[in-house]
Order: C-alpha cells, then sequence, then structure tokens
C-alpha cells in the first residue's frame, strides 16, 4: 500500500493512461473500482485524495504490468493499485457484487462499486479503520439516502447476511448520522477517452 495520496484528477489520468495503452495494445480488460476512488470518480467529487486505487482487474498479468508502468512514470509508489480488496466482495450468500459502468469502449470495462454495495462494504471496514473509513460512511449514508443505523444495517445484511452492525460500529453509524447529512457534490461522469 502506499504512502502517498492521489487526487480524483491523478487517479483519473492514470487510469485513462492504461486505458489507452491496453487498447493500443489490443488487449481486453476490465477494472472494477471499490473504495476510496469509487467514491471520489461517482459520488464525492470533493473526497480527500486517496492512498491507493482498490480493484479487482482482468487479466491480471497484462493489467498489473501496464498499471505498473504507469505509476512507475507517475512517481507512484509501489502498490498503488491494490487488488486485496476482492476478498472483501460480497459473495453468493447476499446480494452479489453490483457494478456501474463508467465506460465501455474498445474491449475495455471501467466499473466502479454500486453506492448501496460500496456503504456496505465501508460498514465492514469502519469498525477495524474508523478513523479512515468514517468519513466514507457517512458520505455513502448521505448518497444513498440512509437515515437511521437500523437502515444502514439492512443494507449490511442484504450483502452480507448475518453478520449485522457490531455494536462498536452501531455507535459510530448513530455518531455520523448525529451530525446530519454530508453535503456531497456529485461529480461529472468520468472520461476515459
Amino acid at each position: 500500500m502506499t504512502s502517498a495520496a492521489l487526487s480524483r484528477d491523478e487517479v483519473l489520468a492514470g487510469l485513462r493512461d492504461i486505458v489507452h495503452r491496453l487498447q493500443a495494445a489490443g488487449q481486453p480488460a476490465t477494472i472494477q473500482l471499490v473504495g476510496g476512488v469509487a467514491i471520489a470518480l461517482t459520488i464525492d467529487g470533493d473526497r480527500p485524495p486517496t492512498r491507493d486505487v482498490d480493484a479487482t482487474v482482468t487479466p491480471p498479468a497484462e493489467f498489473r504490468k501496464v498499471a505498473a508502468e504507469v505509476g512507475e512514470e507517475r512517481g507512484w509508489p509501489d502498490g498503488w493499485l491494490d487488488e486485496q480488496a476482492s476478498i472483501f466482495l460480497p459473495n453468493q450468500y447476499g446480494r452479489g457484487a453490483e457494478w456501474v459502468t463508467l465506460y465501455d469502449q474498445g474491449g475495455i470495462v471501467v466499473q466502479a462499486g454500486e453506492p448501496r454495495m460500496l456503504l456496505a462494504m465501508k460498514l465492514v471496514a469502519v469498525g477495524h479503520r474508523p478513523r479512515r473509513d468514517a468519513d466514507d460512511v457517512a458520505v455513502l449514508m448521505s448518497a444513498t439516502g440512509v437515515a437511521t443505523a437500523d437502515e444502514a444495517e439492512e443494507i449490511l445484511e442484504a450483502y452480507y447476511p448475518g453478520d449485522g452492525l457490531p455494536a462498536k460500529v452501531y455507535q459510530i453509524v448513530e455518531a455520523l448520522l448525529e451530525q446530519g447529512p454530508r453535503a456531497v457534490r456529485t461529480p461529472e461522469r468520468p472520461d476515459f477517452n
């Protein structure tokens, strides 16, 4: 994982470079974005910079090669592309992973997690990393219209049945809701051309 912060514009430019190089090579690929970068690209254009780009990619070998080249050229540290998020994606026990397609041209598909799925994933994460993930939870609750901790728990249960909100997370959610809805500046659709 990188310690440098990557802004929305930097990440978008880097992803655009990757898309162009893969298309030039005639290499079809899919990138599915989650975490902070998905929030910055689709939900909150004012989100603070992210430490890494959480994504699943296929085919992984070719994508990683191009991503490493782009990262090196841009001076980004190794690990800027973090594929570990795939282990946290919802599975077949509840609602599966759901995506919003941002780009689908020339054999390249770029998708971002659907907002409710992102909220469910962040609700899982906030119990372990409250300082890092609480703002994202607040933004996602505002974006999805969640007004109570019980509503947040319903979303979590839809994607991760049987998990429920641990008491600590329930308290974090209630505290965030008491602060009122977050102002969210929905960004323009990302341009990968």
